[in-house]
């Protein structure tokens, strides 16, 4: 069996999670990715520096292709010292808008795949060295912002998941860690249905793929419960759970927008 650290990250083609297969192999870890379609599996392979890595393809809302690939990781690598629950599809609609075809994906994925992903991986993470789950989340699970009430709950329910996984998983002495990412370069919007006429993202402030792979390697060394990757939006959490509408009006005012209070009647 070759030797090295041992990651399992789901939602491994593109963006943040194909980033964080680059960044792990080139430490020298052993990667295991996942992801609906082969041809990016097989593209991201050819061009992960190390050997012993198992891309594979499974969709994180079907529990026995997870508990497949989990079979498989246990053969190959023995054990996980790694994992990141990435896997995630977006949803930009006003509520009024909704579908109930990509509603109930952006659901299924985000929440139930993160729990089945959890599952499968957890007798790996047992047999692993000092153990850790990083789930992906985003800021907008800690505030959700106007125009993407599903996404914003699903990752909401990810740092509930978090927070719920920290205290259950203690006694196997392995560290949850909930990252929030805010908007990177992905072109995950780009693949969004957008049923209305919501306006794209300002991607001027963006932050890379790279940033976040760069943070869950900080996490694999030195986990911490949560992690927020810009400042501005963890003061905005922290002003959201003292004072929501005060939260309101600066969020509205961020997002370029004019604050309107609500009409009641007297």
């Amino acid at each position: 069996m070759i030797s090295g650290r041992r990651v399992w990250i789901t939602g491994v083609s593109s963006g943040i999670g194909a980033a964080t297969a680059q960044a792990l192999a080139q430490e020298g870890w052993r990667v295991a990715g996942t992801a609906r379609r082969q041809e990016p599996l097989d593209q991201l392979l050819s061009e992960l520096p190390g050997e012993g890595h198992l891309l594979r393809t499974a969709d994180v809302r079907e529990d026995g292709e997870l508990q497949a690939v989990a079979e498989e990781i246990a053969g190959e690598f023995g054990g996980l010292d790694l994992l990141v629950a990435n896997a995630g599809v977006g949803y930009r609609a006003k509520v009024e808008e909704f579908e109930l075809d990509p509603l109930r994906a952006v659901l299924d994925t985000n929440v139930l795949g993160v729990l089945l992903t959890c599952r499968a991986a957890l007798p790996l993470l047992r047999a692993g060295e000092r153990p850790v789950c990083v789930l992906v989340s985003s800021v907008v699970g800690r505030r959700g912002i106007p125009g993407q009430s599903a996404y914003a709950a699903s990752k909401a329910a990810v740092c509930s998941i978090g927070e719920a996984l920290r205290i259950e998983w203690a006694p196997d002495g392995i560290d949850v860690c909930t990252l929030n990412p805010a908007l990177t370069a992905t072109g995950f919007f780009d693949a969004q249905p957008n049923p209305g006429s919501l306006p794209g993202p300002d991607m001027r402030d963006s932050a890379q793929p790279r940033d976040v792979a760069e943070a869950i390697l900080r996490l694999s060394d030195h986990p911490r419960p949560e992690l927020h990757l810009r400042w501005k939006w963890r003061v905005l959490g922290a002003v959201n759970a003292l004072a929501p509408s005060l939260a309101d009006r600066l969020l509205v005012k961020r997002l370029g927008g004019e604050w309107r209070a609500p009409k009641r009647s007297r």
